[in-house]
């Protein structure tokens, strides 16, 4: 990538033909275009409506991951700068940038030379990482989901939203979001889980190589088909699950054991000491320096008893079958049949529940049984219900 000054990509200060002034916004308006930030009138060294407009850009440039660095340009007088006020001025806003949100390590302060006759301003230059094509889109979620390249610097996702190899991707309490990968796969990250997005390829023959790295929660994935040589890997801490099959959950809990429950198909299990094969409808799970434990059968999809449909003045009360084996059971409704977006999830220790909350419009339900260990069964079949007041 060809490298250029910093303040020959600055931030154009004074309103140009292509940008009209928005009186509404903090900078008159703001367009980021090749290496330059446009704004729609002239930005002072300092005073309120520099700040204001700063923290403006600051919230931009959060907004735009691919932006690796700002540095932040203050034309002064020349006697002035030689006498470092123009430096000052720089780092001020600076600091108003990273008050705001945009990491330290990736703003810097400079005071180039004036142009005599010229009033005193600020400019902001930044450098854009090489495009790169993105490995996933968010295609459902519900709560509060976010990603960004570490911990710190995680922002708000939405629908439709790319992300990119490298990249965390964090769903709060109560969230959750479905991706899709880059090579037609689908994966769904439960609530309170943290996954770091690898490689996603898909090359000649439809031979993929996938890489999901699961930091804590739990994953199910749905692996698209692949041709021979393929690799589908979900890591942990202390496993990884490799795909020979189509569909799996991964969990990843805080002591560091990892569970697999394969749904379909098959997946090698591969721990520090040891791997076996799971195949459907059986789970292992492997603690932290130890080779998996034989596999286990996993509880088949409890039978919904009440309701299987039907109007409602007031949310039903929900019951089912016992499942043998069943410890608890987790009961999940949304508002869509695939169950992507909108899901509520709760535990219940029998087989009815009362569904919490006032409640309007149409809902459905389902339920998964889970044994003492915390591996999830199979899911029921799905069932909906009106509630009309």
């Amino acid at each position: 990538m060809m490298r250029t000054a910093p303040w020959m990509m600055a931030l154009v200060l004074l309103a140009s033909p292509a940008l009209a002034a928005d009186a509404g916004e903090p900078c008159g308006g703001l367009r980021f275009t090749g290496g330059r930030i446009e704004t729609g009138r002239p930005l002072a060294p300092k005073g309120p409506e520099t700040t204001a407009c700063l923290q403006h850009v600051a919230e931009a440039l959060k907004a735009r991951p691919a932006i690796r660095s700002v540095t932040v340009a203050a034309r002064v007088p020349d006697v002035e700068r030689l006498e470092g006020q123009g430096l000052a001025v720089a780092k001020a806003a600076a600091e108003v940038l990273v008050a705001a949100g945009v990491p330290r390590t990736r703003v810097s302060a400079v005071a180039p030379p004036s142009t005599p006759g010229e009033p005193g301003q600020l400019q902001l230059a930044y450098v854009e990482r090489p495009t790169q094509p993105a490995v996933a889109r968010v295609r459902a979620a519900s709560g509060d989901v976010s990603a960004g390249p570490a911990p710190a610097e995680l922002r708000p996702r939405t629908v439709g939203d790319a992300l990119y190899s490298g990249e965390l991707f964090d769903t709060g309490s109560g969230a959750r979001a479905e991706l899709v990968l880059a090579d037609g796969s689908s994966v769904r990250v439960m609530e309170g889980s943290l996954v770091r997005l690898g490689t996603v390829e898909l090359m000649a023959n439809l031979k993929r190589k996938v890489e999901l790295e699961l930091l804590r929660g739990t994953l199910e994935t749905a692996a698209a088909p692949g041709g021979e040589g393929s690799v589908f890997e979900v890591r942990t801490r202390s496993a990884v699950a490799g795909v020979r099959g189509t569909q799996f959950r991964v969990t990843a809990q805080e002591d560091g054991t990892h569970r697999l429950e394969t749904l379909e198909g098959k997946v090698s299990l591969i721990a520090k000491k040891g791997d076996l094969d799971v195949v459907a409808g059986y789970g292992s799970r492997a603690l932290p320096d130890s080779a998996p434990e034989p596999v286990r059968p996993l509880l088949v999809a409890p039978t919904l008893a009440d309701p299987r449909g039907g109007t409602f003045q007031a949310a039903p009360k929900l019951s089912w079958w016992t499942v043998p084996g069943a410890k608890t059971y987790r009961v999940e409704l949304a508002r869509t049949a695939d169950f992507a977006a909108g899901v509520q999830s709760y535990k219940a220790e029998g087989t009815e529940m009362d569904v919490p909350g006032s409640r309007e419009g149409k809902w459905f339900w389902r339920v998964l049984a889970v044994d003492a260990d915390g591996f999830v069964g199979f899911p029921s079949k799905i069932f909906a219900f009106d509630v009309r007041p």
